[in-house]
């Protein structure tokens, strides 16, 4: 189940909401609601497996900032080596779910160890994501910038909370103690939220949804059918829907967690109006790359090293983002292919950027950005620079067109190229009561909310992109 979805919309927000109004004179008991709100909705949607996973998860850590917190006001070696063997059973457990078998297979087809065989495992979902949540609490604790003893209450509301759980945003807890501890019924946080949510629901399902088969028809197809036209069509069309598919969800996230009384921050920043790489990663994923700035790359020496550390700290921290996005060798590339960029720009490309006009760097930026995507939505890397030589006529192209959409899936295309450079000026918590009835953007994302529960009643639904990763 999906925020998007008919069953959540008319069902588990309901819930949700009334719980949290009718539980809002007392903290804990809010908190508690939330805690089962949540996992009522994670079994939902991930099943018993999934739970029994989370659960694990969240209580063992709860443990873990506990121990390290004793660990931490004895000495410091003892802290070093608790936070580096907590840390470690989060990765590995990560990496058991979710890369043992691509590991295995891949000392298998390289004749390493022929003999060594892996059971595929179901994924856990979201587990990339509260695996990094609970990443960052421990390193935190170590810092001293949290007290480790933290109420369990709070500390499992934080972790199981479903607005950020499956798909991010990626959330510290630091952000949100406060909130943890006190949150109020604020009327235009509230409105705030109900507004994100929206806007969310919106994106998706008109947008992301409705180019979705344009470009699963591009990138299903056999490569060498598709005409230049076909593959072009294809990129933009998942360029497209993986920014409003993603983006959406963390409206929705923000929304929902501004309606219980917490603000997170900011996951995108209109991405695609980036001029350089080194933007776009600014704009793009926010919580992602400042979680890979702040506990792996500023640990590696930051840029306070060497200019030759500096490119490997940017490879290494690329690589990791590639590999966190999924067991495939193409999400490997696509981190390296940022990265080699970043450091390209960092060389001599970001001087040439700064002399040339500022709608020439916009076309840089977006082709780097178009190709790395082709990257990452192919299936094989094979695919992948089969596609692009499709693109850019270094194979056959005097194929005639076989993606053949129908006209709402083009006409969402063109709305959604046109909107990642228009943005509709919009409101903030602070005065978002006021805004309902003075700005318009409210009352067109209202109405386009019932076209959205409309074409939900009659179309077909698309699971958010991420929920894979």
């Amino acid at each position: 189940m999906v925020f998007a979805s008919l069953p959540f919309i008319f069902f588990i927000l309901p819930l949700f909401l009334v719980l949290d109004f009718l539980s809002k004179k007392w903290n804990v008991i809010r908190n508690l609601a939330l805690i089962l709100i949540s996992l009522f909705f994670y079994i939902f949607d991930g099943g018993t497996h999934s739970l029994k996973v989370l659960l694990a998860y969240g209580f063992l850590n709860f443990f873990f900032g506990y121990a390290l917190e004793a660990a931490k006001r004895k000495n410091d070696a003892l802290k070093v080596i608790a936070l580096v063997f907590f840390v470690t059973i989060n990765i590995l457990s990560l990496i058991f779910y979710k890369y043992s078998f691509w590991l295995v297979s891949l000392l298998h087809d390289g004749g390493i160890a022929e003999n060594l065989h892996a059971k595929q495992q179901v994924l856990p979902l979201g587990i990339s994501f509260f695996t990094f949540h609970a990443v960052s609490y421990l390193i935190d604790i170590s810092r001293g910038e949290l007290n480790g003893r933290s109420n369990v209450i709070n500390f499992l509301t934080y972790f199981f909370m479903f607005p950020h759980l499956i798909a991010g945003p990626i959330v510290r807890y630091k952000q949100v103690k406060d909130d943890l501890c006190s949150r109020r019924l604020d009327s235009n946080l509230f409105t705030y939220g109900l507004y994100r949510f929206i806007l969310g629901v919106n994106k998706k399902i008109l947008i992301a949804n409705s180019v979705a088969p344009l470009a699963n028809m591009a990138f299903i197809y056999n490569v060498h059918s598709l005409s230049t036209m076909d593959a072009w069509i294809g990129a933009i069309a998942y360029m497209i829907q993986i920014y409003f598919d993603f983006s959406a969800y963390s409206d929705m996230a923000i929304g929902l967690a501004a309606m219980a009384g917490f603000k997170f921050s900011e996951n995108f920043m209109a991405p695609y109006s980036s001029c350089s790489i080194k933007e776009f990663w600014r704009r793009w994923h926010i919580s992602l790359s400042s979680w890979l700035r702040d506990y792996v790359y500023i640990p590696l020496g930051g840029s306070r090293v060497p200019t030759h550390r500096i490119y490997i700290n940017l490879i290494v921290v690329f690589f990791l983002c590639g590999l966190w996005h999924g067991a495939n060798m193409t999400f490997v590339l696509w981190g390296l292919y940022n990265g080699l960029f970043l450091i390209l720009e960092r060389i001599f490309l970001g001087d040439l950027l700064n002399k040339i006009p500022k709608f020439l760097t916009h076309a840089y930026a977006l082709l780097v950005v178009l190709i790395g995507w082709v990257l990452f939505r192919a299936d094989n890397i094979s695919q992948a620079f089969d596609y692009l030589s499709v693109m850019f006529f270094l194979s056959n192209t005097d194929n005639q067109s076989v993606c053949n959409g129908e006209i709402l899936n083009y006409l969402a295309l063109i709305i959604g190229c046109l909107l990642v450079f228009f943005r509709l000026k919009s409101f903030n918590s602070s005065n978002a009561k006021e805004a309902v009835t003075h700005n318009g953007a409210f009352a067109v994302n209202s109405f386009l909310m019932i076209l959205s529960v409309i074409v939900l009643f009659f179309g077909a639904q698309n699971p958010f992109i991420y929920f894979n990763f």
